[in-house]
């Protein structure tokens, strides 16, 4: 199974199965490799220059992935930018890319946080006799990096750094399960960092693509169905791997994941293939990262362990407890 990074969107379908050697199966070895995409700038796209619904002029392509892209535009009547997510006229046709588009909007505008990306509109056109149909999402424009690139250029970083960022991502997906929506698909990608000066940053949790929806105790009925994993292979707890029911807890796993990547260079678990990925998410206890980097604070190490419970009754309940052990953990 193949996701667009840019949208979450799986290329092609896979088959119901509830093995976690399977499903390895089901995942080409390039997600063991997850790599941003590259911004396109095209000059000669069509959508420069237009005006959508009368209030958005598109000015450039900031980013590309393979079922869509991502323009810079002015809000005219009000004089400041936006980003827009627009979903290519192709997959516009085809549901599951449609209705991954449309409840990427429906989990931000549940949101409202400061960490997390701010939605602004959401407008569908419909084909016309000279245009294709296409869907758009109009989002704040974001100026700063991905976690990503910050680790890739500083590999490891700065302990009350890190706890500072978690902190502060924990509170944005705090507020997201208390609206009944679980990311399933973190990682350093879809973590952005705006960055005032080494002092003052700001994280901002993006791309809700793989979001699952819960109204009530009644699950809202999504694209990724029984069967069909969701995630990035790095960064996927056990019961994902299992095909087990996801909650909350899921998501503190990747923050687990993330948190010991920041601090130690590297994520607690690496393989040749995905097969002998999963096998060892599901079975084999991580190193403690307090062994690779010997100034992390004990409490501060085992907070991050107690995240990668295998069992998700073991992790943190909710992740204000994680932030609150990572915290205490520092201090301590």
């Amino acid at each position: 199974m193949r996701y667009c990074p840019m949208d979450g969107v799986e290329l092609p379908p896979a088959r119901p199965t509830s093995s976690a050697t399977t499903i390895a199966r089901r995942l080409t070895d390039k997600q063991l490799k997850p790599l941003p995409e590259s911004p396109s700038h095209n000059s000669t796209d069509v959508l420069i220059g237009q005006v959508l619904e009368g209030k958005y002029r598109i000015q450039s392509k900031i980013g590309q992935g393979a079922t869509g892209a991502i323009y810079r535009a002015e809000r005219i009547n009000i004089g400041d930018y936006v980003a827009i997510k627009v979903l290519k006229p192709e997959f516009a046709k085809d549901q599951t890319a449609a209705e991954r588009f449309r409840r990427e909007a429906l989990a931000l505008g549940r949101i409202r946080h400061p960490n997390v990306i701010a939605i602004y509109d959401y407008f569908e056109k419909p084909s016309q006799k000279d245009e294709a149909a296409s869907i758009f999402l109009v989002m704040e424009l974001l100026s700063g990096t991905t976690l990503r690139d910050i680790l890739r250029l500083e590999h490891v970083l700065n302990i009350r750094r890190t706890v500072r960022l978690m902190v502060q991502i924990c509170s944005a997906l705090h507020v997201a399960h208390e609206r009944n929506v679980i990311h399933r698909d973190l990682k350093p990608e879809n973590i952005m960092v705006e960055q005032y000066d080494r002092r003052q940053e700001m994280a901002k949790v993006i791309d809700f693509g793989l979001a699952r929806l819960r109204l009530t105790d009644k699950l809202i009925r999504t694209l990724t169905e029984q069967g069909r994993v969701a995630g990035t292979p790095y960064y996927m707890a056990p019961e994902q791997w299992m095909d087990q029911p996801l909650d909350a807890r899921t998501d503190i796993y990747a923050l687990g994941v993330i948190c010991y990547e920041m601090l130690t260079g590297r994520v607690p678990f690496n393989a040749e293939n995905v097969m002998q990925l999963a096998s060892k998410h599901v079975k084999l206890p991580p190193r403690p990262p307090i062994e690779l980097r010997g100034d992390l604070p004990v409490g501060v190490s085992q907070a991050i362990l107690k995240a990668l419970a295998k069992n998700p009754r073991d992790r943190p309940k909710t992740t204000l407890e994680f932030a609150d052990a990572l915290q205490h953990g520092l201090s301590g």
